[in-house]
Order: C-alpha cells, then sequence, then structure tokens
C-alpha cells in the first residue's frame, strides 16, 4: 500500500506543480484561495458543504440529508442537495452532515449556509421607527443597530428573516 501511495503523489506532483510558498499560502488562507479562484455556488447548500466543485463531484442525490434535516430545509434539485429557508430557520444542527455517506456534507466543513441578510426599505428601522426584532432574534449577534451585519459572526440561518413580521429581510447568497 505505500507504494502505491507514493506513486499516487509522485504523479499527483508531477503534474501540478506546488510551491512552498503556495502550500503554506493554502494552509493558511484557505479563503483568500477561495476567493481568486471565483468559485461561487450555483445554488444555495445546506451548511458544512464543501467547496462547489467538490461538492458537485461527491454528492450522488441519494437523499439522506433531505431526511435527516428535521426542518425540510433541503430537497434535491438537478440530483444535488439544495438548501432553502423560506418557512424555517437552520439551527445548524449537523444532522445533515452526519447523514452524508460520499461527504459532500461534513462536520469538519464551514458551518454556514453562505445566506446574509438584506434588508429592504419597508424595514422599520430604515423607516425611523422603532424595531429591533431582527438584532434580538439573532443567536449569532451579527446585527448592529444600524443594521450593519457582521460577515464573520453571522452563519446564515435565518431567524433574523422569520422574525420580521413585515417581511424586510430577505437572505441572498454571499458569493
Amino acid at each position: 500500500m505505500q507504494g502505491k501511495n507514493e506513486q499516487y503523489y509522485k504523479a499527483y506532483l508531477s503534474y501540478n506543480r506546488i510551491s512552498r510558498r503556495g502550500l503554506l499560502r493554502g494552509v493558511f488562507h484557505p479563503l483568500e484561495r477561495a476567493e481568486r479562484s471565483g468559485e461561487s455556488r450555483l445554488a444555495p447548500r445546506p451548511p458544512f458543504a464543501a467547496e462547489e466543485n467538490l461538492f458537485l463531484a461527491a454528492c450522488n442525490g441519494c437523499g439522506e440529508c433531505v431526511d435527516a434535516c428535521p426542518y425540510n430545509l433541503i430537497s434535491l434539485s438537478g440530483q444535488k442537495a439544495v438548501f432553502e429557508l423560506d418557512y424555517a430557520a437552520c439551527d445548524l444542527c449537523g444532522k445533515c452532515a452526519e447523514s452524508c455517506a460520499t461527504h459532500a456534507l461534513h462536520p469538519a466543513f464551514k458551518k454556514d449556509t453562505e445566506f446574509r441578510p438584506h434588508f429592504s426599505e419597508n424595514c422599520l428601522l430604515k423607516q425611523n421607527q422603532a424595531c429591533t426584532l431582527c438584532q434580538d432574534s439573532c443567536p449569532q449577534q451579527a446585527i448592529s443597530a444600524d443594521l450593519q451585519v457582521n460577515h464573520d459572526l453571522c452563519n446564515g440561518c435565518g431567524e433574523c428573516k422569520l422574525s420580521c413580521f413585515i417581511s424586510a429581510i430577505r437572505l441572498t447568497l454571499t458569493n
């Protein structure tokens, strides 16, 4: 088995040149690499999803994540898992990732739906009226009093959208 692994890596390295700087940059700054590559989601994916190219290769459309989601937020489209936060919020319980046999979803991947709130002009705060429902409902405390979203704290759970009784919040992917 050792010979096979060594042959694999020799073949890989002869095809792909990896500099020490590139290797360390990929280890210590993986988000910069993803941003530079311009890789974006083709559809909303469940939390704990691999990068899009890996997700598309690994997800076989088995539907185990669909069955595992306690809030019915995951469905299949084109034999791939897609994620929708229209009628319920995601508590990021990880049951979808635990059920995924192909590891397209895995607990080691980012615990984020990649959705972020955007506030319409109908928002009461934008109309100088008192309302803190979205801020109060955010478990991550990612929404400030001036409706700025801290993208590092926000995990895209959707609680803010559901709390808004005038539907002034829409969630969009952060591609």
